[in-house]
């Protein structure tokens, strides 16, 4: 199913939907959720759908509202006690149901309360490739691409440079200079991929 920007849609994995701002490719597209963040969703996971494609009392809809707004709010107490304030590497299975298989889609998330303004190289065979840089607003993540498991390699040793920002009266955060470090075999075992509440998808989460 194609998706275009201002399509609704309905999350087919949890509940509550958004409206469909950015289209990255054929496979990922960014919604915008009640709450005003933006995220990245694969297209199979998406129902393309519009109030005249659902008719349904207004008791309905503001329960299926309630219930969304729930579900979120279980999520964001979630992520404060079980996830430390880091920055990591999240590899995402594009094949949920079987997570040792096929490509993945690679995001860096800033799990703060800072804007970290930052610039990734790979490691390719002992030479540094840039291959991203920008911004990521606090508490979001940033696509990093599509990453086959042969590929894999290349980002074990990868170098991230940050610096963090935030507006006001504020704790300055020393600037980050690190490599990504990690076993490549952890892709090939099916307890390194769990539920992670920042990306609500099955990952691989390493924090810088």
């Amino acid at each position: 199913m194609k998706f275009k920007e201002g399509d609704k849609v309905l999350f087919l994995n949890e509940k509550g939907g958004g409206i469909v701002t950015r289209v990255v490719d054929e496979e990922i597209v960014h919604v915008s959720i009640e709450d005003g963040f933006e995220i990245p969703y694969a297209v199979g996971d998406l129902l393309k759908t519009g109030y005249e494609e659902a008719p349904t009392s207004s008791q309905q809809v503001e329960q299926a509202a309630g219930d969304s707004k729930q579900s979120r709010l279980k999520v964001l107490t979630h992520q404060a006690v079980d996830i430390p304030e880091a920055v990591f590497l999240a590899m995402v299975p594009r094949n949920q149901d079987q997570v040792l298989a096929g490509a993945m889609d690679f995001y860096l998330v800033n799990h703060t309360a800072y804007t970290m303004y930052f610039s990734l190289m790979v490691n390719k065979s002992g030479h540094f490739k840039g291959i991203a840089s920008g911004t990521i607003e606090p508490s979001s993540r940033h696509h990093l691409g599509k990453v086959e498991r042969a590929e894999i390699e290349d980002w074990n040793h990868s170098l991230l440079q940050a610096v963090f920002y935030q507006e006001g009266k504020t704790e300055p955060r020393e600037p980050v200079n690190r490599h990504i470090v990690f076993k490549p075999v952890k892709i090939y075992k099916e307890e390194s991929f769990a539920f992670n509440p920042l990306l609500h998808q099955k990952a691989y989460m390493v924090e810088v």
